[in-house]
């Protein structure tokens, strides 16, 4: 992970803002011709994320909770169809193989139900053209139900993946941005049936989970659907929320928090208990309730992401003897999901 200096985070942001094209406003509510237009072209770039093979250098920023300042990577990508992509961080070295249309993937490829969700909770439409890294693009406009932008999307026009990402709060801010400074295309190769963006629901466990005595809401805040509840190694209750744009991901332990351990966190008072948050790409959360302990990793805005944990259990923390005590617990989560070092 890199952590820059607000000279260079300035350089950052002007290097992504290298895009040009039609000024991103959003059409208004009333505006039928808009609705939708641009949900076909994000569904054909998340099929070529997925089936095009590829590779370049992208630049991912995020801008953290309360002013907490800008936290960037560099990355090194290389999709290879059927194989998935690989993504080396630098400077750390760490290479990992993740589904692009994860979190750790950077959400470039949403899949068939991220799709179906983003449409329930947003209007996806068309919103002109550009150029990202020097290639011409379609720009893709994800709009709420007051008109605001959500997010853009720039589209590669040859048929490759998603060229920039951003996500913005409700008052239009950036919250979010990972764009390609360089891009490589291998050779379009001739689908031999039609394709359809991967993915779906991974509920299968549910009622396994719950005869087993757990207990989840089904949604948070925001919109937030549950469309993944397992059982996640080594021992950990898994859930996956999302709007269709973000995904929030709680993994909940048997345990009491260690929080001695939690070097580089930062205590903060929510309604009354005590929550720990690491500044970072994936907006860390970490916090005790009653015998267990919740560890949330999130790509959203900040604001979804606090009124995801507040929906959240926080009871009283019961004596740290009739619990096993976390001892890596928090480090070994960030190993799972974290792509960036």
């Amino acid at each position: 992970m890199i952590r820059l200096p607000a000279t260079l985070v300035l350089a950052a942001v002007m290097l992504l803002g290298l895009v040009v094209g039609s000024p991103a406003h959003a059409a208004r509510p009333d505006e039928p011709e808009g609705d939708d237009t641009g949900l076909h072209l994000l569904r054909e770039a998340a099929i070529a994320g997925r089936t095009r093979g590829y590779s370049g250098t992208q630049y991912v920023t995020t801008w953290g909770r309360s002013g907490s300042g800008a936290v960037s990577s560099v990355l090194e990508v290389r999709n290879v169809p059927g194989a998935g992509l690989t993504v080396h961080t630098q400077p750390s070295g760490l290479v990992q193989r993740v589904d692009p249309g994860t979190p750790a993937g950077g959400m470039s490829t949403p899949s068939e139900t991220m799709l179906e969700v983003l449409a329930r909770n947003y209007r996806v439409m068309a919103a002109g053209g550009g150029r990202v890294c020097g290639r011409p693009a379609r720009l893709v406009h994800v709009v709420r139900a007051d008109g605001t932008v959500a997010a853009r999307y720039w589209l590669d026009e040859a048929g490759g993946p998603v060229l920039r990402r951003e996500l913005l709060d409700g008052h239009g801010r950036v919250v979010h941005a990972g764009a390609f400074v360089d891009l490589t295309l291998d050779p379009a190769r001739k689908a031999a049936a039609p394709v359809s963006a991967a993915g779906g629901l991974d509920l299968g466990e549910t009622p396994g989970l719950l005869a087993r005595g757990w207990r989840f809401p089904a949604a948070l805040p925001g919109r937030l659907e549950l469309f993944a509840a397992h059982d996640a190694s080594p021992g950990y209750l898994y859930l996956g929320y999302s709007d269709g744009l973000s995904v929030v991901s709680v993994f909940v332990q048997p345990g009491v928090l260690d929080e001695e351990r939690l070097r580089g966190w930062h205590a903060r008072q929510r309604n009354g208990h005590t929550i720990w948050i690491r500044d970072s790409a994936e907006q860390e959360t970490i916090w005790a309730s009653g015998g267990h302990v919740y560890t949330v990793f999130a790509d959203a805005p900040a604001d979804m992401v606090d009124a995801a944990v507040a929906a959240l259990p926080h009871e009283p923390v019961p004596a740290p003897d009739l619990w096993t005590r976390l001892g890596r617990g928090a480090d070994r989560l960030l190993s799972w999901v974290n792509p960036f070092g």
